[in-house]
């Protein structure tokens, strides 16, 4: 028997079969022309999940209403007529990988922006201020209907272009989740009060869809089985509300939370500082009390735990959305039984805080990703090379494994007795138990390789001479910034002041910590070392935390600073001296502290190793800096500076 033989099982939603039980969840898409039509990057996007084996692929966030539904800029309109011919496509291309293919309809109902809807105030349930600060108009019982009609005019439209199903998005906090939940639903007219009120406008446009599509094409309904926050509804709302769908519909996809609510919104993501299959839960209670299939989402990535929780009955499938942008042959991999290939997730949701900030798509992990037109045609290898490289953490071990992908020669040097780098602290921190997978994964993937690997190396002239390397990639990551405090260079000699980079369990001394600098490793060491129950202070002189981090990965790591009794913060505190007592800070108003301390912790950032860099150009003609090398920053750019580095050096 296949040991993944549950998720290899097909699946049958109403008139459709699903070749297996992994499928991609709908995701919002940056892949967007002037004109706000799909890219070919944005259709390989999908094309690649559909390669990888997945069953069925949803192409996320499409607005049935675009003069009054868009939240956000990366979401196409439906009732655009100029759409159709990208929508056709699109569906091809999923086909053509040997998927269904599914597209999520939704409205963005209050959470809309006035700027992606005419300059217009958004319309929701009832008169009140958005999240996003927003006046909001109550939706009139014409504009409920109006509404509705579009959701089935979308439907048929979907039905039209090729595809096999169609999704109606009711969580998350967007509009027909507004009517659901008594935090936005204030009507107190026959859509609001009871929850059989509050049910009417769905269900309304879930008839308007059937009466759009017939009964032969599959209506899917995407839940919050529980709004996971204050004053929200709960698992036993969530369940009288998955009995009334499942009445009208053909599958039920049960997720949770609401945007509604930053740490809601988070829950709908999990991070690294959530379990895996944090959701999972909602899908087991529902399923015991509807018989039509249920699927499941949330931070579902290890193939072993899907498996196990098929078989117990959890759910009937399950949904990967990060899963499937770090690994999109996730599905492929558990086919073949090669689990151990599998690209990991870190869950640090640069994916999405990427689409936030500058409406592009990337992967910490996946340096494809956003690149998806190279992996249907590669950029060709002209030359065949020789190449050294120069340090052997995330940056090099990627220009390694990519570079002999490509069929050239690679020889990689580390200056220490192990590979892995910056990742080191993964081994520490509990919930960097992601990252260290991946780490582990890379390095496994450098030893099953024909690379040679040369630790307890540093790349020098005699080096050089010896490989006579043509190019050379230079990984040698950054160097802690070292601030101008009194007494920390003394300081430095005694075993109780630390570097962040290099902290471990082992190297604290005493029960109190204090972290100079509050940035994304002082923060996360913090997180740490406060879970450990030591007595530990940030101090920071900007005005806020973790800037240098990710928004969606931020608002997760200021919650867990929150809530982390034996942590505390001070931010706009200049560290001025370093003592035996521990570390004195100038308050905003001059007013000078003395934060006793057993251990610090310095995390006042990193920056690229120049005279390191500098040593090195010298020695060969043909060089490529990378990563924390070239600028200090993630481990997305250090993948993705290798990735670009073991392409361009096989063009001439």
């Amino acid at each position: 028997m296949h040991p993944y033989s549950n998720l290899m099982k097909p699946l049958k939603i109403g008139t459709l079969t699903l070749k297996n039980r992994m499928l991609s969840s709908p995701t919002s898409q940056a892949g967007f022309d002037a004109a706000e039509h799909y890219t070919d990057e944005a259709i390989d996007y999908y094309r690649l999940k559909a390669a990888g084996g997945c069953s069925l692929v949803t192409v996320g966030d499409v607005i049935v209403d675009g003069s009054t539904g868009r939240s956000h800029p990366q979401q196409a309109c439906i009732d655009d007529p100029e759409l159709i011919p990208y929508l056709v496509k699109l569906a091809e291309a999923i086909h053509s990988g040997g998927a269904a293919a599914s597209v999520q309809i939704d409205h963005g109902g209050s959470l809309c922006v006035p700027q992606f809807i005419g300059g217009k105030n958004p319309i929701g349930p009832s008169r009140q201020m958005s999240q996003w600060g927003f006046e909001t108009e109550g939706m009139t019982i014409e504009q409920i209907e109006s509404i509705a009609e579009a959701f089935g005019k979308a439907a048929k439209t979907v039905k039209f272009c090729g595809y096999d199903m169609v999704m109606i998005h009711c969580g998350h906090g967007w509009l027909l989740h507004q009517f659901l939940s008594p935090l936005t639903n204030k009507r107190n007219d026959e859509f609001g009060g009871s929850l059989e009120n509050r049910l009417r406008f769905p269900l309304m446009v879930i008839d308007k869809v059937r009466q759009a599509v017939g009964n032969d094409f599959p209506i899917d309904v995407r839940i919050s089985g529980s709004e996971r926050v204050e004053g929200g509804y709960d698992i036993d709302t969530g369940i009288e509300i998955a009995k009334k769908l499942a009445e009208k519909v053909d599958f039920i996809h049960v997720s949770a939370g609401t945007n509604g609510d930053d740490y809601s919104r988070i829950l709908t993501h999990p991070g690294m500082y959530q379990k895996h299959g944090e959701n999972a839960y909602l899908a087991r209670e529902i399923k015991k009390h509807i018989d039509i299939p249920i699927c499941t989402v949330g931070a579902f990535s290890e193939p072993q735990k899907m498996e196990a929780f098929l078989a117990e009955g959890g759910a009937d499938c399950i949904a990967m959305g990060r899963a499937l942008i770090a690994d999109p042959f996730l599905p492929k991999k558990v086919m073949r039984n090669k689990v151990e290939e599998i690209n990991h997730c870190i869950r640090c949701s640069e994916c999405l805080s990427g689409l936030m900030k500058n409406r592009r798509m990337h992967c910490t992990v996946n340096p494809i990703i956003g690149r998806e037109c190279d992996f249907f045609n590669p950029i060709p290898v002209r030359k065949k090379r020789k190449v050294l490289i120069a340090g052997g953490g995330p940056g090099g071990m990627e220009a390694a494994i990519t570079a002999s992908e490509k069929g050239h020669e690679v020889v990689l040097c580390e200056a220490s007795d192990r590979l892995g780098g910056a990742l080191r602290f993964a081994d520490h921190a509990d919930f960097k138990a992601d990252m260290k997978q991946y780490r582990d994964s890379q390095i496994a993937k450098v030893n099953s390789r024909p690379i040679k690997i040369l630790l307890n190396t540093k790349v020098d002239k005699t080096i050089i001479a010896q490989e006579k390397p043509d190019v050379l990639i230079i990984a040698v990551g950054a160097r802690a910034i070292m601030p101008s405090i009194q007494g920390l260079a003394e300081a430095l000699g005694r075993g109780n002041v630390l570097l962040g980079a290099d902290i471990s369990d082992d190297k604290i001394v005493g029960d109190k910590v204090v972290i100079i600098g509050g940035g994304l490793i002082g923060c996360e060491t913090g997180i740490h070392l406060g879970r450990l129950e030591y007595d530990t202070t940030v101090i920071e002189m900007g005005s806020e935390l973790a800037t240098d981090c990710g928004i969606m990965h931020r608002l997760n790591l200021l919650h867990q600073i929150e809530v982390c009794e034996k942590l505390k913060t001070f931010c706009e505190h200049m560290c001025i001296e370093v003592t035996e007592r521990g570390v004195y800070a100038k308050r905003k108003d001059g007013k000078v502290e003395l934060f006793e301390a057993d251990t610090i912790v310095l995390a006042a950032g990193m920056i690229a190793d120049t005279d390191a860099v500098d040593k090195l150009r010298e020695l060969i003609p043909e060089y490529y800096v990378i990563g924390d090398a070239a600028r200090a920053g993630k481990v997305g750019n250090a993948t993705s500076d290798a990735y670009c580095a073991a392409i361009n050096m096989g063009l001439f």
